[in-house]
């Protein structure tokens, strides 16, 4: 059939003069070259491009004899091959195209078929399905669709009645609906996604240019044609690229690398459970023949480093890995191909869009501020059908909120942290699950893993895992457990960890969260497990008291029921007082629960450590980091920045003598350098050595690298967070305007915050006998978890420390990690007076956050991350030299 002469395709795809249609994709791949493979699938002739038009012009011939053109909704489902790949083009470009999954009960056919308000229904004829009964109960005309199979792949006749009057042709326009999905569903009623022939045109060619694809590309599509990604991204791009899809009737671990090189395939598209399906089949079967493919893209779901690593060793092709939603037809993001750089544990940059991550007022956020990502563009839906409470949730400023939550990075790589409605409340504390995923899933044991909430009794939710494991591997809850507290903080490890075979997928072979408590009901544990012995028994009064809670179980985590430094020191004061035992707060770092810490305890009896020295995160192969601690001497405040550490980075911290009551506190800076000097070098005689320290810990590390190079040592980095330099002053005209910047600092925080900001200039600027009275009136009468006398002797010989103390000019660099919310009208040198002290000049790194939450979730990720480029610069400059 001769090709009309249509518009040229213009250069921009948003020009209003364009056809951005279906039919035009496939006149763009019939000029460009006709004879080109279109659609191929074993065994099966392959469609050129020509012959795929030609069969687009049958098609709606017949369609408009049955009285179906243009707007009117067509309800397809057949199973998956070539014919179902031609049906969902040749429908979608003449009519509206509504695949269903093929799989679905009478009950979700009866409710998609009705929420859609089909005019039709094709069927395959000699298949028998439940939703024959659902239409003809409905009335709904059923159209038989009978595939060639002499013909070339994709060839099919209709036929059928539908009683209505036959139309005279018709041809899409940009804006006519082309295709109808539904949302998940998971939580809500699914909600009816219309998208229009130039939704499907810019979706195609977005992806098409973030693949690279070519016209010799040849995608092998086994994922379901009912969703966006075999719709989507293997068969829309590759019409829009000129090249082919290989259509499978299903994934097939025996004969997917038959088709592979059978049918010439260059990249496939899949979620994480057929990639490892694929690599099991490699093993198990021990195939030798596996064609090399120009890359491999994954969706859907984190795909775990291990099988990451291992598909593109089995394929010699990277795996691109992006993110998506049904709502915006194509990918979102996508980690680009070589040689641009593939971030692990990012969905990559945004792919012809715009991008951002929104606040919950609508206000755009800067790199590395976490919040729900949002996007704009012609690909984006118009709204959801028939829904304006959702559309008007789901609109904002012009933007579409995507409902998933993550962050950008300085060169625009996209992260998740998680789905808004997924997230979990554990005592407080958001949680989001995504993240636990990603770090069972680093185990090499951990085959699929997937956090999910469970009812408590105190927290409300608490954070609970279901794993499958490899084949023959065994591992124990509690190592898991241990594994996670290694890398995340102690309120996001699980309380509870299910071992089972399989975890409930969705249709497109996603694991599913929503609902995951419920059906694990008969395999999760009671959460409130009651103390067994007298002295876990003790210890959980206490814990209760300490933290304002009705009751605490033995596996509860103190830092998941709220605990924090502050309170840890209450919490050992209590210990002492009750039960005789004087320990390090350290001790909560490896025994957070009250099963670990009676069973220290049981150990321990009143032994009591004078080493300032605290192993944060002892292992590891690399160089140790040497941490100091800050005003009020302890050092739990570093548990949650080397979790986001490299995980063979050893992290040890420096407490300060006194907390434990048995010791005097130190008042000379340079004494208590050369105390922590002769601890750490007792584990590293010699350099070069790593330093660093939060606040007061800061000035105190750059004593530490004075002394060590006097003595010949060589220090590779010193990092300092957030403090000014001893000496530096401070410009403030007149007591007036100091406390009015005092009070509106106090304004802007919480009850908490303001008690420990008044706490901090008190415990520097007076000393511990002058404020005792002050501290007892607060204590009594606001009921508040001040610090304790102890800590706020230390901290006032850490003021005496630091206001004697007169530094030296430091001969090299030093880092500076400078909160970006700094005191507005105080601080008018960004180096913050280190430019003086530092003859090597000052590296300085802005982190989001104020001087008090830069260390503490979330801006303590951030903080984490810009630090480990640096100490891997220092590190691998070390190496080299």
């Amino acid at each position: 059939m001769a090709i009309q002469d249509l518009q040229d395709r213009a250069t921009s795809i948003f020009g209003t003069s364009t056809n951005l249609t279906i039919e035009q994709l496939i006149i763009d791949g019939v000029r460009q070259n006709p004879g080109a493979r279109a659609i191929a699938a074993p065994a099966r002739l392959p469609l050129t491009y020509a012959r795929l038009y030609e069969h687009l012009q049958d098609i709606r011939t017949t369609l408009n004899t049955l009285g179906l053109g243009v707007g009117d909704r067509v309800a397809i489902v057949l199973p998956n091959g070539p014919e179902m790949a031609t049906a969902f083009l040749t429908v979608a470009a003449c009519a509206t195209s509504a695949p269903l999954n093929p799989a679905y009960s009478a009950e979700q056919f009866e409710f998609y078929l009705d929420d859609l308000n089909a005019k039709a229904l094709i069927v395959q004829s000699g298949i028998d399905s439940i939703v024959r009964e659902v239409a003809a109960a409905r009335n709904l005309p059923i159209i038989e669709l009978t595939p060639k199979l002499e013909a070339e792949a994709g060839i099919f006749e209709l036929s059928g009645e539908t009683h209505l009057p036959p139309i005279k042709p018709t041809h899409s326009k940009n804006e006519d609906t082309a295709l109808v999905l539904h949302t998940s569903g998971t939580t809500v009623r699914p909600k009816i996604v219309p998208l229009t022939q130039a939704n499907l045109y810019i979706a195609a060619d977005i992806i098409k240019k973030a693949l690279e694809l070519e016209p010799n590309d040849c995608c092998l599509n086994v994922m379901p044609l009912f969703h966006v990604q075999g719709l989507f991204i293997s068969i829309l791009s590759s019409i829009a690229a000129g090249g082919s899809v290989a259509c499978a009737p299903g994934f097939d671990s025996l004969q997917f690398f038959d088709w592979l090189q059978n049918l010439q395939v260059t990249w496939y598209s899949s979620v994480p459970t057929i990639h490892q399906a694929v690599l099991n089949a490699a093993t198990q079967n021990n195939i030798k023949n596996i064609p090399k493919l120009r890359f491999i893209r994954s969706g859907g779901a984190a795909l775990p480093r291990p099988v990451m690593r291992a598909i593109e060793e089995l394929f010699q092709a990277p795996i691109l890995e992006g993110y998506g939603m049904t709502e915006t037809g194509c990918i979102i993001t996508l980690n680009p191909l070589p040689p641009r750089q593939r971030k692990p544990g990012s969905v990559g940059i945004a792919t012809g869009m715009k991008l951002g991550i929104m606040d919950a007022t609508g206000n755009l956020l800067p790199p590395h501020e976490i919040g729900e990502i949002v996007v704009q563009g012609g690909h984006v839906m118009h709204g959801y059908e028939n829904n304006p409470v959702a559309n008007q949730n789901s609109f904002l400023n012009g933007w579409f909120r995507s409902g998933d939550q993550g962050y950008l990075d300085d060169e625009g790589y996209l992260f998740l942290t998680g789905r808004l409605k997924e997230q979990i409340n554990r005592g407080g504390e958001k949680i989001a699950p995504r993240e636990i995923d990603d770090i069972l899933l680093e185990h090499p044991a951990v085959a699929q893993a997937v956090a999910f909430a469970v009812p408590h009794p105190t927290l409300g939710e608490d954070l609970a895992a279901a794993i499958v494991l490899h084949p023959n591997v065994t591992i124990t809850d509690k190592e898991l457990r241990e594994f996670v507290a290694t890398k995340l903080a102690g309120f996001k490890v699980p309380n509870q960890i299910l071992f089972v075979e399989d975890i409930p997928k969705g249709s497109t072979g996603k694991l599913q969260r929503i609902g995951l408590a419920k059906k694990l009901q008969k395999e999760l544990k009671t959460n409130f497990v009651a103390p067994r012995t007298e002295l876990e028994t003790a210890l959980a009064q206490i814990w209760a008291e300490v933290l304002n809670l009705q009751q605490v179980g033995i596996y509860d985590n103190f830092f998941a029921l709220g605990g924090d430094s502050l309170l840890a020191v209450t919490l050992f004061n209590k210990i002492e007082q009750k039960l005789g035992y004087s320990l390090p707060l350290s001790t909560l770092v490896p025994a957070p629960t009250i099963e670990q810490f009676a069973a220290v305890l049981s150990q321990a009896k009143s032994a009591v450590s004078s080493s300032s020295l605290v192993a944060i995160h002892p292992q590891g192969s690399r160089p140790p980091l040497f941490l100091v601690h800050a005003v009020w001497g302890n050092v739990l405040l570093y548990r949650d920045f080397a979790r986001y550490l490299h995980p063979e980075q050893p992290v040890y911290a420096l407490q300060a003598k006194g907390l434990d009551g048995q010791q005097a506190p130190i008042t000379d800076l340079r004494q208590m350098a050369a105390n922590y000097i002769q601890e750490i070098r007792q584990m590293q005689p010699h350099g070069p050595y790593y330093l660093g320290g939060y606040s007061f810990g800061g000035i105190i590390g750059f004593e530490m690298a004075q002394q060590l190079q006097a003595q010949g040592e060589e220090i590779a980095l010193v990092a300092i967070f957030d403090v000014s330099s001893p000496g530096y002053a401070k410009p403030i005209p007149n007591s007036h305007e100091a406390n009015f910047f005092h009070l509106r600092k106090l304004l802007n925080l919480n009850i908490q915050d303001q008690l420990t900001y008044v706490w901090e200039r008190l415990a520097w600027h007076f000393q511990i006998g002058k404020m005792s009275m002050f501290y007892k009136f607060y204590l009594r009468y606001l009921k508040r978890s001040l610090p304790d006398l102890r800590l706020l002797e230390v901290a006032s010989a850490n003021n005496k420390a630091g206001k004697t103390y007169i530094p030296s000019i430091y001969p090299d660099q030093v880092t500076l990690f400078r909160a970006s919310q700094q005191n507005v009208g105080l601080d008018v040198d960004p180096e913050l007076g280190w430019g003086k002290l530092a003859a090597g000049g000052v590296e300085l790194y802005d982190v989001p956050g104020s001087h008090a939450s830069l260390i503490s979730e979330p801006h303590v990720q951030v903080l984490a991350k810009k630090f480990q480029v640096c100490l891997d610069r220092a590190q691998f400059k070390i190496r080299g030299s």
